[in-house]
């Protein structure tokens, strides 16, 4: 008898936009490496709002398509340049840049023009086979645990992206909105590393203690009527000194006048709507910096990886699912939750 025929390879596919059940679970073609790429067995993907996002058709993609821009796994064949051999543990940076313009060849990925994003403008980990730019992939050490490494690259980067952005030191406030997502907790994680008190605010009071072993000094509550109050009473008076938003419009004008006099307000992203009304007055008159963090840069991404695989970084996974039950994950993001859902081939 000869050598066992290989099995098809299967993802949870995009076919049109809709709800959940759009996603099915069916046999696809084997990926085919372009000039420059790996084949990687994905080990684990994780499921972030941007899926949904294109789920739903917020943003348009050729389909049909495979969602998921986490992804972690093992190289099936070696590289073309032989730095990635079969079997090498890998994590995958998240951004596509063109590496061409100014911003790529200074280290600034994240601010390339045309960046792009695994599992949008191209196929991601919704697999369990995936082709990607061999520039992509970072060493992952085997001591690191493959769902919690699927939590991990999105949330991280761009947390650590976005205190970098508020040139966060040690001493200072920093308020994490959307503390119980994933970016949130990560947030907490990687700003009371660096030394900060954090305070963390949430809609989920079960979530409580788990914010505070993050690394939340106080968690505050998303719907009281007092939250400004609270962080200025926290604060003596002076507010906090970075706020990080993944959250939007629900919590936008809260979150500034929660800030102290020369305080910056990274917004990482629109969870709870991209639109909204600002008090002009707040900003100039107390001298407040508005940033924007996306993504962030492979310098910044390789720095998290190191730390990942000296098990300094955590990342917190809310629940575990076969690749198969994409759609009930979809269905999950929607329900209160602590971190990430991964999804297992």
């Amino acid at each position: 008898m000869g050598p066992p025929l290989p099995r098809p390879v299967r993802a949870s596919v995009l076919f049109h936009p809709g709800n959940a059940e759009v996603l099915r679970y069916v046999e696809v073609a084997d990926p085919r490496p372009g000039p420059g790429e790996v084949l990687v067995r994905v080990k684990g993907t994780s499921v972030n709002r941007l899926d949904m996002w294109i789920r739903q058709g917020t943003y348009r993609v050729p389909l049909p398509h495979i969602l998921g821009t986490d992804i972690v796994g093992e190289v099936v064949t070696e590289s073309p340049s032989g730095r990635w051999k079969e079997g090498a543990r890998v994590v995958v940076y998240p951004g596509v840049p063109c590496r061409k313009c100014p911003a790529c060849r200074s280290g600034h990925e994240s601010l390339c023009p045309t960046l792009g994003i695994v599992g949008r403008e191209r196929h991601g980990g919704y697999a369990e086979l995936v082709s990607l730019p061999e520039e992509n992939l970072f060493p992952l050490s085997d001591r690191v645990d493959w769902k919690e490494a699927s939590a991990f690259p999105l949330t991280y980067l761009t947390a650590e992206h976005a205190l970098n952005r508020a040139g966060t030191v040690g001493g200072e406030t920093v308020l994490v909105l959307g503390a119980s997502g994933g970016v949130g907790c990560a947030a907490i994680a990687r700003a009371h590393r660096r030394g900060a008190r954090v305070l963390a605010v949430t809609g989920s009071p079960q979530h409580v203690p788990a914010l505070r072993v993050l690394g939340a000094e106080e968690v505050l509550m998303r719907g009281s009527n007092d939250l400004v109050e609270r962080v200025q009473a926290l604060t003596l008076g002076r507010g906090a000194d970075v706020v990080i938003d993944p959250v939007g419009s629900a919590m936008w004008m809260k979150g500034l006048k929660s800030l102290a006099r020369g305080g910056r307000y990274v917004l990482v992203g629109v969870t709870s709507g991209a639109e909204a009304t600002t008090e002009l007055r707040v900003i100039y008159t107390r001298q407040l910096s508005v940033l924007g963090g996306f993504l962030g840069d492979r310098g910044e991404f390789g720095a998290l990886v190191e730390e990942l695989s000296r098990g300094r970084i955590t990342p917190t996974v809310s629940e575990a699912l076969p690749l198969g039950h994409a759609a009930q994950a979809h269905q999950m993001m929607d329900a209160p939750h602590l971190g990430k859902f991964v999804l297992v081939p």
